[in-house]
């Protein structure tokens, strides 16, 4: 498996290689890959680099707890009530496609420049798909449960509680799966169009400066960066779920 993973990236960066050797794309706009591992290696030693890696980290992990919790809050709530679940339906489908850069410019009316917008913007983004997967998941659950839960005497939140919420564990897992990668994509693509600092800046001002290799270095940096949160997240979710994976026969050896 790791060895197809890494065959995979090798295919990639060949055929940049033969599309920026063809000069199909003139080389300014279109940098070879050792260049480009040349210009991240620079900024990697530069000054203040971290500082900015660190900043775009902090406004994802932050709008994505915020996600987190608001998303759980909302699907365990409609998973009790399900007259809510439907009267949230129709907004959520609405809300849901709404891409991150196109809320900018109302979030900055209602925020500012600063912080909070970033936390919104984030939050905002991400919120939609740990909802969607939790509301379904807990919706979803076998009747047995509950015939289960009232025979311990459990009341219907104890039920949602100690029964219905182990049993969407997976589901939910999935969705903070996804809700993370819309979380970093939404904070880059927030900071080029509203920040003055972190990668999406640093992105945007290489871009629009022609600093071609720049760009591409920084792209690349974020591609690894989100390479990291999924790995950390599937490593996580073996502890939380790995039961389920032990089960259903899916889990990987190793």
């Amino acid at each position: 498996m790791k060895f197809d993973r890494i065959t995979g990236v090798a295919v990639l960066l060949l055929a940049w290689e033969i599309l920026a050797v063809s000069r199909f794309v003139p080389v300014l706009y279109f940098p070879a890959p050792p260049s480009v591992a040349v210009a991240g290696w620079d900024l990697l030693r530069s000054t203040g680099f971290v500082s900015q890696l660190g900043m775009t980290c902090l406004r994802m992990a932050s709008g994505l707890a915020i996600a987190t919790a608001v998303g759980l809050a909302m699907a365990l709530a409609t998973a009790r009530y399900r007259m809510l679940f439907h009267m949230l339906e129709p907004a959520v489908n609405m809300l849901r496609v709404l891409p991150p850069p196109a809320i900018v410019p109302l979030s900055i009316f209602a925020f500012g420049i600063g912080a909070p917008l970033f936390l919104f913007i984030v939050a905002f983004a991400a919120v939609w798909p740990i909802y969607i997967n939790a509301a379904s998941a807990l919706g979803a659950i076998e009747p047995v449960l509950f015939v289960t839960g009232r025979s311990f005497g459990y009341s219907s939140w104890e039920i949602l509680l100690r029964l219905r919420l182990p049993a969407a564990m997976p589901e939910i897992v999935t969705g903070f799966r996804l809700g993370a990668g819309t979380a970093l994509l939404a904070t880059v693509a927030a900071e080029m169009l509203a920040g003055q600092s972190g990668l999406g800046f640093m992105l945007y001002d290489a871009a629009f400066t022609l600093r071609t290799r720049d760009m591409f270095a920084i792209m690349a940096i974020i591609g690894v960066l989100g390479l990291a949160l999924n790995g950390l997240i599937a490593q996580g979710s073996r502890l939380i779920v790995g039961w389920h994976l032990t089960m259903s026969g899916t889990g990987e050896s190793g």
